[in-house]
């Protein structure tokens, strides 16, 4: 009888998901539409803003104070919407925008082509059927989903750089929180007092592999999870490294970007989990994740007689959610037992899907 009740909760549970995900889809759906009908009017103040802006900036009244349009109450609360998924009430506002698909698009746009407004499916990107778009008169057209289209298209959606750039402050705030990161200034007072030679690790060189990443997502937005364990402690230390460069796959990127201090890592030793942003993010479930699992394990690590084979990312990767395994832009790649004073030249991760150079570096902090 307990079982039948707690199979009939999650049965309840997994169909309000699907009804909130419904809903949800079916008003960015209906936001999109609502756009495409004012597509003419829009279209002016989108090339003043080079073809990207906030919806809030794209709806807003100028002369008169009349009551909010229909079509800014469905952009409210796609806004709403959007902060609570990923995680970042209170931390940022306004997300939604419009953008146009790809930068090649502006010719046809100038040209006089008529413009279709798309949104961004709800699902697993690898089980979109077709794009769904609108034109200017409120029908839909269906587009590839992995060739671009011979018409401009705009689209839709979060400012993902603008959630990144909120998201990865909140986690770096919450691992600040949890001791396992020491904040910016702390990091800075320490360095100034510890040796004159600061040893680091440089990224050099930097290359994905096709994903096959649909053509309406746009750019990624990605970054680096460093874990390692603290030279003057058992516990973990994490670095978050943001990689605004690396926008796309099959494209070499030579950042020249320090990737790790080792000054904060004991055995001189760190595991690297490469990650990018995508619509399914919850930035609080992040946090919360990374210290849980870090925590947990090390101690099953067995520290610090396990020295740097704790196999931290591999505990990491294994903790990320089904659906955030689904997608090739939430997962990318993972680096294990990266050494100090080693150099690595086109050393493949993992998976397979990222080559890096990585060098190491020394850095003369003497003011001499």
């Amino acid at each position: 009888m307990r079982l039948n009740k707690v199979m009939s909760a999650l049965a309840l549970s997994g169909l309000m998901f699907f009804s909130v995900t419904a809903n949800a889809a079916d008003a960015d759906r209906e936001l999109a539409r609502s756009l495409a009908l004012k597509a003419e009017q829009l279209l002016p103040k989108l090339a003043n803003e080079n073809y990207q802006s906030s919806l809030h900036n794209l709806l807003k009244q100028r002369r008169s104070r009349r009551s909010v349009s229909a079509v800014q109450t469905l952009a409210n609360e796609a806004d709403q919407r959007t902060v609570s998924r990923l995680g970042l009430e209170g931390r940022t506002d306004d997300l939604m925008q419009m953008r146009l698909a790809t930068p090649d698009m502006i010719d046809r746009v100038k040209a006089g082509e008529e413009v279709l407004i798309a949104y961004v499916p709800s699902g697993n990107e690898r089980e979109w059927s077709a794009v769904e778009a609108f034109d200017s008169a409120g029908n839909a057209v269906y587009l590839d989903v992995y060739e671009e289209p011979d018409v401009p298209v705009l689209v839709v959606e979060a400012n993902a750089q603008k959630a990144h750039t909120a998201g990865i402050a909140l986690v770096n705030e919450a691992l600040q929180d949890a001791g396992l990161q020491a904040p910016r200034s702390a990091r800075m007072t320490a360095m100034s007092s510890e040796p004159q030679t600061l040893k680091t690790s440089v990224l050099k060189k930097i290359r994905l592999n096709d994903d096959a990443e649909p053509w309406l997502l746009g750019k990624a937005e990605s970054y680096a999870i460093v874990a390692g364990v603290s030279p003057s402690r058992d516990k973990p230390v994490v670095d978050i490294v943001d990689m605004p460069y690396l926008d796309y796959s099959e494209q070499t990127y030579s950042p020249n970007q320090t990737w790790i201090y080792w000054d904060r890592y004991r055995w001189g030793a760190v595991d690297v989990v490469l990650m990018e942003q995508d619509s399914n993010y919850n930035y609080q479930e992040l946090a919360t994740l990374l210290i849980e699992v870090l925590e947990k394990g090390l101690i099953a690590g067995g520290y610090p007689e396990a020295a740097p084979f704790l196999e931290l990312a591999s505990k990491i990767v294994k903790a990320l959610p089904a659906s955030w395994m689904t997608n090739d832009d939430d997962y990318v790649e993972s680096f294990y037992t990266l050494e100090q004073d080693q150099s690595y030249q086109d050393y493949p991760g993992a998976s397979g899907n990222a080559v890096i150079t990585l060098e190491p570096k020394e850095i003369n902090l003497s003011h001499n």
